[in-house]
C-alpha cells in the first residue's frame, strides 16, 4: 500500500546505512533488523526459494530458526519476479489506525485492492474538500464513497493490469524466441533458462489476467 512522503521519509530517516562489505548473512540481518523497525514488529523472517524451486528459511531479525508461517507475509521481488516472501509476527494484537481500516474496508466491501482503495479515499477526500484521515474515519463509520470514483478506479485499475499483461506477453515471447535461438546453436542449458523465464512471464499474465477480472466484478 503507498506511504504518505512525509511519514516514509521519517522511516528511512531511523534507518541506518546498509554495510554489505559485511558479507550476504550479515547484510540480511541489517536488512531484516530495518524491516522489523519499519514495520514495528516482534521479528521479521526471511524465506527464499531454492535452486530446486522450494521455499526455505534464509534468515531473521533475530537469529531465530526456522518458525511457524508469520502474522503477514509479503512477497519478495528480484528481477520482476518473486524470489521468497517477508514473514512478519506480532506478539500482540495490534489497532490498525483510521486510515489502514477504510482501505481494508473498501477492499472487502468494493472489490478493489489496496492501492486503489487508498487512491479513492484521496480522490473523494479532495472533491469534498476534506482532509484524508476525516474522510477515512467516515468510511469507518460505514458513510459510502460516490459511485463515480468508484467507476473511475475501476477503470484506472483495468487499464494498469491491462499494460501489465502486455509487458509479461512481450516478456514470454522474447525469452522463448531467445531459447529457440540458444537451441540452434546447441546451447542447451541457455535454452532451458530462457524457457523457465518465460515461464514466469506466463505465470505472471495468469496473475495479472485474474487482477484484470477482479477489477470488472461488481461489488
Amino acid at each position: 500500500m503507498p506511504i504518505a512522503p512525509a511519514q516514509l521519509a521519517r522511516s528511512l530517516g531511523a534507518l541506518g546505512p546498509l554495510d554489505v562489505e559485511q558479507g550476504l548473512a550479515g547484510t540480511l540481518a541489517q536488512v531484516l533488523g530495518s524491516a522489523k523497525t519499519l514495520l514495528h514488529a516482534d521479528r521479521v523472517g526471511l524465506l527464499l526459494v531454492d535452486q530446486s524451486g522450494a521455499l526455505g528459511w534464509a534468515s531473521a531479525s533475530d537469529g531465530m530458526a526456522e518458525a511457524r508461517s508469520g502474522d503477514l507475509n509479503v512477497p519478495v521481488h528480484v528481477g520482476g519476479g518473486p524470489v521468497g516472501t517477508l514473514d512478519v509476527y506480532l506478539t500482540a494484537p495490534r489497532r490498525w489506525d483510521d486510515i489502514e481500516q477504510a482501505v481494508k474496508i473498501l477492499v472487502d466491501r468494493e472489490g478493489l485492492d489496496a492501492q486503489a482503495a487508498l487512491a479513492w479515499l484521496g480522490a473523494a477526500a479532495r472533491s469534498s474538500g476534506y482532509p484524508l484521515i476525516q474522510m477515512a474515519r467516515a468510511v469507518v463509520g460505514g458513510a459510502p464513497l460516490p459511485s463515480d470514483l468508484l467507476a473511475q478506479a475501476r477503470a484506472e485499475r483495468r487499464e494498469a493490469t491491462d499494460l501489465e499483461v502486455a509487458t509479461h506477453r512481450r516478456d514470454s515471447e522474447l525469452h522463448e524466441g531467445a531459447a529457440r535461438g540458444y537451441e540452434r546453436r546447441g546451447q542447451a542449458g541457455r535454452a532451458q533458462t530462457e524457457r523457465l523465464q518465460a515461464a514466469a512471464a506466463r505465470g505472471r499474465i495468469i496473475d495479472a489476467e485474474a487482477e484484470r477480472r477482479r477489477a470488472d466484478a461488481e461489488p
